[in-house]
């Protein structure tokens, strides 16, 4: 079924959008060219900065009534605007996905109360938690402060928390110093990476089961965690997902930069996009008994890895384990950001209370561990700032590279 998707929708884009047509004529290649996925490296890759530069017209499907769908805009974490077009399947089956996730992992529908922290701008585009029969919501701006978010989610009382997964932890670690009115069933959680560390915290602060899920704007929901948490089942009626590394794809276990093909939505199709993610492919099978393939907890975004001065790569979630700063809360530090500005300089920002931190050892310690690792050659700056900004999204990073990194 999933072959019998792929080549329809890779003819249906060689021959309904201009952007494609090109694409295809210059890499010399037609879909009839394309017998098995073992000619997928045929096919060229889609970026990101492509379709954001490209006319509206040429990344659309002639063929498709672009009136009756619907259309979302996002900024993501770059700031440069991506609308994504979706046909009305493409949208039904983004609820099928939704509802076959959520519901295997509790949600009740006619029954539950959900809370929904996200972006205040970004709605559903047909109001899936609706339509899943949850009509006891509320939503709460991600960008509210967390005492303001309390304030609501005790007043709410809900069963279920869906929200970022960066946000989810400092709501979490706020609600952990103190006795709170908010007793969950469940949290979803979703949009960025969910850290060990983190899913620890989310579920010691609320006392409940954490579900992440995978997904992005282009492609609605691409894998979902079960509650044997062996990893995440990718929906392969909707998708098709490739790791890459050099260009070719990379053995189970071995870590790959995540390629995507949508197989459902034809107003704007979107074959072997680049979506910056990293994940690993399994080759086991979920104890729970679904035959989803399964890939590995989502290492993180292409621009969150850094690179030392003899070229290692470094996944910047090492940050989110007490490195550099061993007790960082107990030495006054209440958030930072590593930035790697160039090949040989960091940037840290640090967001501190002023009555506890302690600069001189605490940044000379943390400086002696960052050049152990990255090179003794490496700059490295300290900033200390009011608060640690959000991205555009609403979603906070902990490291960011500026630096290409190459697997």
């Amino acid at each position: 079924m999933q072959w019998r998707k792929f080549k329809a929708i890779l003819k249906h884009a060689y021959e309904n959008v201009s952007f494609y047509h090109k694409k295809f004529r210059k890499a010399g290649i037609k879909p009839d060219d394309i017998k098995s996925f073992s000619d997928l490296y045929k096919v060229p890759f889609t970026t990101k900065s492509e379709i954001q530069a490209s006319p509206f017209e040429d990344i659309v499907a002639r063929n498709v009534n672009i009136g009756r769908c619907v259309k979302t805009t996002t900024s993501g974490s770059t700031g440069i605007p991506l609308t994504v077009v979706s046909d009305e399947i493409a949208e039904d089956f983004g609820f099928a996905v939704w509802a076959r996730a959520t519901f295997e992992n509790g949600l009740r529908p006619l029954r539950d109360r959900m809370a929904i922290i996200r972006h205040p701008r970004f709605q559903d585009g047909r109001d899936l938690i609706g339509m899943l029969g949850v009509n006891r919501r509320i939503r709460i701006s991600v960008f509210d402060n967390v005492e303001r978010q309390l304030r609501i989610l005790e007043d709410f009382k809900p069963d279920v928390i869906k929200g970022y997964s960066s946000s989810m932890a400092i709501l979490a670690n706020f609600c952990k110093k103190k006795v709170v009115g908010v007793k969950p069933r469940l949290v979803f959680t979703g949009a960025d990476l969910l850290t060990r560390k983190n899913r620890e915290l989310i579920s010691s602060a609320f006392e409940c089961e954490v579900f992440d899920y995978y997904g992005c704007i282009e492609f609605n929901q691409l894998a979902w965690e079960c509650n044997e948490h062996m990893g995440y089942h990718i929906n392969i009626e909707n998708v098709v997902l490739e790791f890459i590394k050099d260009g070719e794809a990379v053995a189970p276990l071995e870590q790959g930069e995540i390629v995507c093909t949508g197989l459902v939505n034809y107003a704007m199709p979107l074959i072997r996009y680049r979506l910056g993610d990293v994940g690993i492919p399994l080759n086991e099978q979920c104890s729970c008994g679904r035959t989803l393939p399964l890939m590995k907890m989502i290492e993180g975004r292409i621009d969150d890895f850094l690179t030392t001065l003899d070229g290692r790569v470094i996944s910047g979630q090492i940050f989110s384990e007490n490195y550099p700063f061993e007790n960082w809360e107990k030495e006054g530090i209440k958030h930072f950001r590593v930035i790697q500005e160039k090949r040989d300089k960091l940037t840290i920002k640090l967001a501190v209370r002023e009555d506890v931190f302690n600069p001189v050892p605490v940044l000379e310690k943390a400086s002696r561990k960052l050049k152990e690792l990255f090179g003794e050659g490496m700059n490295i700056e300290f900033q200390i700032v009011d608060e640690i900004e959000k991205d555009p999204s609403g979603k906070i990073r902990i490291a960011i590279s500026r630096v290409p990194a190459h697997f």
